[in-house]
């Protein structure tokens, strides 16, 4: 996988000097990897002497006879971009190690041509059949990114899909065999024979979020040969808008698997438009998420992503609207656990203000995005708001 092209910086400073408890973005500090995941991700991802100063920095504190994948579930789809630097970088292994490493690096190859069989499937059906879709985030990364598909494990295959052509793409792939599922947010899910999801989704992110429009994206495309087919790929801006942004407004970040990704793309050979991407994040709300992925990126990973980007980017986020700053709060709480206290105990003054009003009476706006039951009244939306802290706060209590 790519390396870091400067020495990452010390985590307490993850924001490369952008970070000072500046509000809005300290609503989002502790979505953020810990310096536990830091470590392991450098692991993967820096030059080899960072690499190796890395795994003895998370490896020390674990038992020789602990295997690697119970130390952290989350990190154990990077097994192989794990493997690969460490064998490249000549780590001195112990024997445990080094067999658990080899057997990961084995399954993820052998894993990765199945998958890869039942991608090509899929686009080429949905590429005869004339309907239009973009290929995305893991998958996009995959096959177009990295120097070997199988550094990134995909688990499904997203598909960008404009809401006019859903209905076709929908069709195609039930006529192709394919069985759809059951979806609690927007889009179609698909489930190939084999056992692999395929999403269509016809937003970038999913609700209560927004996000830019598919239309321009796909206007700005770029058509690259995936396994045989021609398919349409966000460019390498919009990509990592993509990647960054659908990371802090899901529960999937935990996998850490969207830090790979996005330095992927950042340091791959099509280099980002990094005025387009603050002048896309800034139209529509995602200033603040991406001002906190990309300075994480740069300050703790090495990522090279422009200061001049990551100040313009922190600049507009303190303009966000009331709204705004509310889909901050509701993206921290997706994170689960103890997430108020950390919230609380990251913020500023500013942005503690801003949590106990999201939490006495929110953003109308937010609360009938969260809560978009049709005929459902204010009063009961917010009642409903006021349960789902409770429950947040007894969680947190027992953890």
């Amino acid at each position: 996988m790519p390396s870091p092209s400067h020495a990452p910086g010390p985590h307490a400073d993850v924001f490369g000097g952008v970070w000072q408890k500046q509000a809005p973005l300290d609503l989002l500090s502790g979505i953020l990897p810990n310096p536990t995941t830091t470590a392991f991700l450098l692991a993967c991802l820096a030059p080899p002497p960072l690499a190796l100063e890395a795994w003895q920095r998370w490896r020390a504190p674990r038992s020789p006879l602990q295997r690697l994948v119970d130390a952290d579930a989350d990190l154990r789809g990077l097994s192989a971009a794990l493997a690969s630097s460490l064998f490249a970088a000549g780590a001195a292994l112990d024997h445990e190690d080094a067999t658990w490493l080899r057997a990961a690096l084995l399954h993820e190859q052998q894993r990765c041509r199945r998958y890869r069989q039942i991608l090509a499937e899929v686009l080429a059906t949905l590429s005869q059949a004339g309907v239009p879709f973009l290929l995305s985030r893991g998958a996009a990364v995959a096959e177009t990114v990295l120097p070997q598909p199988w550094l990134r494990h995909c688990h499904d295959a997203d598909l960008l899909v404009q809401q006019e052509h859903l209905s076709d793409a929908a069709a195609v792939l039930a006529q192709a065999g394919l069985r759809e599922q059951p979806v609690r947010q927007a889009g179609r899910s698909f489930l190939h024979r084999r056992g692999l999801p395929i999403r269509l989704h016809a937003r970038l992110l999913p609700p209560p979020f927004e996000g830019p429009g598919i239309g321009p994206i796909h206007g700005r495309a770029s058509s690259l040969s995936v396994l045989g087919t021609t398919v349409r790929r966000p460019a390498a801006d919009d990509l990592l808008l993509h990647i960054t942004a659908h990371a802090v407004c899901s529960p999937s970040r935990l996998s850490a698997r969207w830090v790979g990704d996005a330095h992927a793309v950042v340091v791959g050979r099509e280099r980002p438009d990094w005025g387009r991407l603050r002048q896309t994040a800034a139209a529509s709300g995602l200033s603040a998420p991406l001002a906190v992925t990309l300075g994480y990126l740069a300050g703790a990973i090495g990522t090279p992503v422009p200061a001049a980007t990551l100040a313009g980017l922190a600049t507009d986020a303190s303009g966000a609207t009331r709204l705004d700053r509310n889909l901050l709060i509701h993206a921290a709480r997706l994170g689960g656990g103890s997430w108020l206290a950390d919230l609380w105990r990251n913020s500023g003054g500013r942005s503690r203000l801003t949590f106990v009003r999201w939490t006495l009476a929110p953003d109308r706006a937010y609360i009938a995005r969260v809560d978009a039951e049709p005929g459902l009244n204010p009063l009961r939306q917010l009642v409903r708001h006021w349960r789902r802290i409770g429950a947040d706060l007894a969680i947190g209590a027992r953890g």
